[in-house]
């Protein structure tokens, strides 16, 4: 069984009209971890059709720090691949693996980096009702593996991430946070 593989952030482009958000749900990915009925320009994502260069799939996959199986780099098997199954001792195909692979994507994200429209059982995920304690934001977002902004603790930033380049201004984090698109690979 596969635990949570892969939280991949992306930043969708900012315009001056009102954001959709939405949560959708994919059973089964392609040999790029995109959904199966993703239609690419030129036929698949390696291609560059501004440079006209292609790029190789590990390096596609490392840009969205997947590796082949779509699981996080670094990811470690019991048995040295996600392919093989134990009890049985067969090998599945890499195509059958992946169609049976869940993704989540997610626009729009609140300042608990979840869904924008999710509901919490006390109206805030800080707070453990077993416990009495309260977590802080910080503390909350780190174990989820996110930072302040919703992006991958390991993210290095040349810019502030709420600076808008084309206004020159900054943006709130809430608005940025509107603007996040969020991939789970379970």
């Amino acid at each position: 069984m596969r635990i949570l593989l892969s939280l991949t952030l992306f930043m969708s482009s900012i315009s001056g009209h009102t954001q959709d958000y939405f949560s959708k749900k994919y059973i089964g990915v392609n040999e790029f971890c995109d959904p199966l009925e993703t239609n690419y320009t030129g036929g698949n994502p390696l291609f560059n059709s501004a440079s006209g260069e292609f790029i190789t799939k590990e390096d596609y996959l490392a840009k969205k720090n997947l590796n082949i199986f779509c699981d996080p780099i670094g990811t470690e098997y019991a048995h040295a691949s996600p392919l093989y199954n134990y009890y049985t001792g067969e090998y599945t195909s890499l195509e059958k693996y992946l169609s049976k692979v869940n993704l989540t994507i997610i626009k729009g994200l609140n300042k608990y980096c979840d869904y924008i429209e999710m509901n919490y059982f006390g109206g805030t995920p800080l707070f453990d009702e077993r416990t009495g304690k309260r977590t802080p934001l910080k503390k909350y977002l780190k174990n989820k593996g996110f930072n302040f902004y919703c992006d991958p603790v390991s993210t290095t930033y040349t810019e502030h991430p709420l600076f808008i380049p084309q206004t020159g201004r900054r943006q709130t984090r809430e608005s940025y946070l509107k603007t996040k698109t969020i991939k789970i690979y379970r």
